[in-house]
């Protein structure tokens, strides 16, 4: 039989010891971090009564006020409870902070997409990452992005056609769902070699299993309890979440085996000789240079290493990729005039005929067009926020960073900061100009981070945009629904977006 006095003081033992190690952790670690600028924290507890205000409505506001008061030099530091956050967005720091060996781990919040994501190279460990990466690389490289054009081409037309339903018409046109739609079919086809036919208007699966698997991460990073496993693995909404993942994973193996089967017989009937030459055939697919590359000691990857990849860059080029043409399109609805400007220079580079392709040559030239591309990307990044986990004690310029504790990086934070950016709330795409004063630090504009763990696919996103928004402008007038554009509210856990959805009007260009 359980005594019951003698359970209840060991458990209070117990929690006195941890209540004494916690204190005791805390003390240290402030001396060490002491010029770390901060509010001042409570025992144990930390900072967790500051945080306390940021929930309830417009937390959006309440998280910047909180920032901007107790940041120093554009650094501070926060604890919630035992666990400590440190907050850097100091350009000097920005270079050694995303090259540091010691923190290049992602940290433990990613884990809410390894059920989809696996350790793909937006969240595996940073052994792993290290040599997945130059695997990867070649299919992100100059000469595949000019391969990747001909999709960018084909999937563009469709999106235009789609539209010219709309044109003329002042139905509002909920541009994120159009667009969503274009990028996912875009990034499957250079992915996988495969469309999901997503901007065929009929039903898809896979792209309706895509959009619910990315609003069931969002929930999860909102809900502190379900970012626990233990007691997210008990809801209904992890079951459902299960079978989402089951058709997503079903479909990539799917298309994986199909090619691995028409690679062999390619090289079996001699129909190729080399990588060379299959090159020369057709377009390659991201999929066709991870079944062609190998590992340290020289064998193929498996199916479960291609598949957790290529549901890695489906989710970057999809999401990411649609949320920064979302807010481009908002910023020309604001403001018509730069709008204009865009189409001129697409008209004058590209020419009038709309059934004449885009060439990476004229794209090249569409230097307003990346200005303004640029400015939303300042204004709205579409991933907000970065972290770091400190897999070892480190210093950066000075500033201690502790094992285990996490380095948060803010590109919005940033393309927002009146010390980086003069008038940071105004849209100016001038600023973004050769002879523009003052200057732009490189580390300041950070959409795609920078460092050892930068987007790879970086380059590929912005011909991909450049190319779509060239086709757009040069076809269609894009107008607020009423008399002027509603300013939009910001929402972000995973990726930035406005509250409400988009609408815009569509009218044909004469």
């Amino acid at each position: 039989m359980i005594d019951l006095p003698l359970l209840i003081w060991l458990l209070c033992c117990v929690l006195i010891a941890y209540l004494a190690y916690a204190l005791q952790y805390q003390l240290r670690i402030n001396r060490l971090t002491s010029n770390w600028p901060g509010p001042p924290s409570l025992p144990i507890i930390g900072h967790l009564h500051i945080f306390a205000r940021i929930i309830g409505p417009r937390p959006f506001k309440r998280a910047t006020d909180l920032i901007n008061c107790h940041l120093k030099e554009h650094r501070g530091k926060l604890w919630l409870g035992t666990k400590l956050y440190l907050f850097d967005c100091n350009p000097k720091d920005i270079q050694a902070l995303c090259s540091a060996q010691q923190l290049l781990q992602k940290t433990s919040d990613y884990s809410v997409f390894e059920n989809w994501l696996c350790e793909g190279l937006f969240t595996s460990g940073v052994e792993k990452w290290t040599h997945r990466r130059k695997m990867i690389a070649p299919a992100f490289n100059y000469s595949m992005i000019k391969q990747f054009v001909v999709v960018f081409e084909r999937q563009a037309r469709i999106l235009v056609d789609r539209l010219a339903q709309l044109a003329d018409t002042d139905q509002p046109v909920d541009f994120f769902q159009y667009i969503s739609c274009y990028t996912l079919d875009t990034i499957c086809e250079t992915a996988l070699g495969a469309t999901v036919n997503a901007q065929s208007g009929q039903k898809s699966d896979y792209f309706d299993a895509v959009r619910d698997v990315v609003r069931i991460i969002d929930y999860r990073l909102k809900n502190l309890f379900y970012r626990c496993n233990s007691i997210y693995n008990l809801t209904a909404l992890a079951a459902k979440e299960q079978q989402i993942i089951q058709i997503l994973h079903s479909f990539t193996e799917r298309i994986i085996q199909q090619r691995f089967e028409q690679l062999n017989a390619d090289f079996a009937n001699r129909n190729v000789e080399s990588t060379e030459e299959l090159s020369a055939k057709r377009t390659l697919s991201c999929l066709d240079t991870l079944l062609l590359a190998r590992t340290p000691d020289g064998q193929p990857l498996q199916v479960k290493d291609i598949r957790e990849e290529l549901d890695t860059i489906i989710f970057g080029g999809f999401d990411l990729t649609a949320a920064t043409l979302k807010f481009f399109m908002y910023n020309m609805t604001l403001h018509m005039d730069y709008q204009q400007l865009c189409r001129e220079e697409v008209l004058q580079v590209c020419g009038k005929d709309a059934g004449k392709p885009v060439t990476m040559e004229q794209l090249r030239q569409l230097e307003y067009l990346e200005m303004c591309i640029k400015e939303s990307m300042r204004m709205y990044p579409s991933g907000p926020i970065t972290a770091r986990r400190a897999t070892a004690n480190c210093k950066i310029n000075d500033f201690f960073i502790p094992k285990g504790s996490d380095v948060i990086i803010s590109p919005l934070y940033m393309g927002r900061c009146k010390d980086f950016f003069p008038e940071p709330l105004v849209y100016k795409p001038q600023r973004w100009a050769r002879d523009a004063e003052p200057k732009i630090e490189p580390s300041t504009f950070l959409p795609f981070m920078t460092g050892a763990r930068s987007c790879l696919g970086q380059r590929y996103a912005m011909v991909m945009m450049k190319l779509v928004l060239a086709h757009l402008l040069r076809k269609y007038y894009f107008e607020p629904v009423g008399e002027r554009q509603e300013k939009a509210r910001l929402i972000f856990v995973m990726t930035l977006h406005t509250k409400d959805p988009y609408y815009c009007k569509v009218r044909a260009v004469d």
